[in-house]
């Protein structure tokens, strides 16, 4: 109990000392009201879009037909119409002002989604065949995501700008699926006060590079069977940008609430809970 207690203590002299200290060069933001320098958050992200797929490869096992079974080939190339991915991230963030005008932070949780390929066929078989395999399906998948990023804000009066850049990676619970992302957000908006409410509205655009490998087993359902087709599934966003609004709210001298939401081809709704200190 008592090297528990020391340790807590340790810790938290430790952040007191890196609130004090922080940002560095705070002389280059005189007049200027700053936000604490340390923050924790809790995050929900929810994506939905489009992607494009680059290369579909699926494995057929030996299929029982009437007139015997039939061997296909290992790899075999498909296309779809349609490819869609919906996925809700949940992660914590911890982050610091290291300079005015620099926060710095790291985030790591856990993403949950799916991805549903609509219009599928695969080249090259033979109409009997083809005809046997369904035109739809759906990989669902989960995994820890992790990352980090930094952003750059200016203000002026009432006015700030700023430009959010950040890299994150899943390692996903199919094969050795993953997704990596590298994430751009510019934002402009105003600060101020209503019906006894502070905080910020804002709007921006988010640039989203997104590249999926997703690999494993799906089942189809073949002439009243459930029979396991392998695949490999490389894809990426097909818009990479889309446009945003927001706002935060303070409560207080330390907690924050924001929602965000992303439109046009592609959507997000984006809902955080920061603690700064």
């Amino acid at each position: 109990m008592a090297c528990a207690a020391v340790v807590a203590f340790n810790a938290n002299s430790l952040a007191g000392n890196l609130s004090d200290s922080l940002p560095l060069g705070k002389s280059l933001a005189a007049g200027q009201e700053l936000p604490l320098p340390l923050g924790i958050s809790a995050n929900v992200f929810f994506l939905e879009q489009d992607m494009e797929a680059q290369s579909i490869a699926i494995d057929i096992p030996p299929l029982p037909l009437p007139t015997g079974p039939l061997q296909l080939p290992p790899g075999l190339p498909a296309q779809t119409a349609k490819l869609e991915s919906r996925a809700t991230s949940t992660t914590a963030k911890l982050d610091a002002w290291v300079l005015p005008f620099l926060n710095v932070y790291a985030v790591a949780g856990y993403v949950d989604g799916e991805t549903t390929a609509s219009g599928f066929a695969v080249g090259g078989l033979p109409p009997e065949v083809s005809s046997l395999l369904p035109n739809s399906f759906t990989l669902s998948y989960s995994g820890p995501v992790y990352g980090g990023g930094v952003t750059l804000a200016a203000g002026f009066d009432n006015y700030f700008a700023s430009v959010d850049a950040n890299y994150t990676e899943s390692d996903l619970d199919i094969g050795d699926s993953t997704i990596e992302a590298f994430i751009i957000t510019p934002r402009i908006g105003v600060t101020g006060s209503l019906g006894g409410l502070n905080g910020s509205l804002y709007v921006g655009a988010m640039y989203q590079d997104v590249d999926e490998q997703q690999n494993g087993t799906v089942n189809f359902p073949i002439m009243g069977q459930s029979v396991p087709v392998g695949y490999d599934v490389t894809s990426e966003a097909e818009e990479k940008w889309n446009y945003l609004v927001g706002a935060n709210f303070k409560a207080g001298g330390s907690w924050n609430y924001g929602i965000e939401a992303g439109f046009s081809d592609r959507t997000h709704v984006l809902a955080t809970i920061n603690y700064r200190f």
